[in-house]
């Protein structure tokens, strides 16, 4: 049925894991949010051999009726962003699949952009400039549409005209943040 409807994603964790996973797995649930539990998250396996370097947390559940408007959208995106203010995260990706809509959102943590040794914040910028990449600019994040590497944060598969217009009608006055 149409009005049943899931979203998926996964955060990759910089070097704080321990405090990342402990918000997730305590702390969180007094945050009471709407879209995002707990349970929903699997935290992945801080003891190698199940990992290397980076620790990559994934996540998803069904809802009826998901982001079926605007205030919905804005109050999904308020606390998937107050999660990774949280954690000690590089970059972020959420698939969505929504009665009317389905699109992949990115973020890339801002800061860790800027303190990594060899990366540099004009070349993403450029790339997302030509590439055509719809993005935002706060003091923490870069988000945008399309599909990345959550390594690199380069964009994968990025949105092309009609996916663009496809979001815009369905959300004609959406405003990032």
């Amino acid at each position: 049925m149409m009005e049943y409807n899931y979203f998926h994603g996964a955060i990759m964790i910089d070097r704080d894991y321990e405090n990342s996973k402990n918000f997730i797995s305590q702390k969180m649930i007094e945050k009471k949010y709407f879209y995002f539990y707990p349970n929903i998250f699997s935290l992945g396996e801080h003891e190698h051999p199940y990992y290397y370097e980076n620790i990559l947390i994934s996540f998803g559940r069904t809802a009826k009726y998901l982001v079926d408007n605007e205030e919905e959208l804005k109050d999904f995106l308020k606390e998937f962003e107050d999660i990774l203010c949280h954690l000690d995260f590089e970059t972020a990706q959420i698939k969505v699949e929504a009665s009317y809509a389905d699109f992949k959102l990115f973020w890339i943590n801002k800061k860790k952009l800027l303190n990594n040794i060899g990366s540099n914040t004009e070349t993403i910028l450029q790339y997302f400039e030509d590439n055509q990449i719809r993005y935002y600019e706060t003091e923490d994040f870069y988000f945008g549409f399309g599909e990345i590497n959550l390594f690199t944060g380069y964009v994968l598969e990025k949105y092309n005209d009609e996916k663009l217009l496809s979001f815009d009608r369905k959300y004609p006055d959406f405003v990032y943040p």
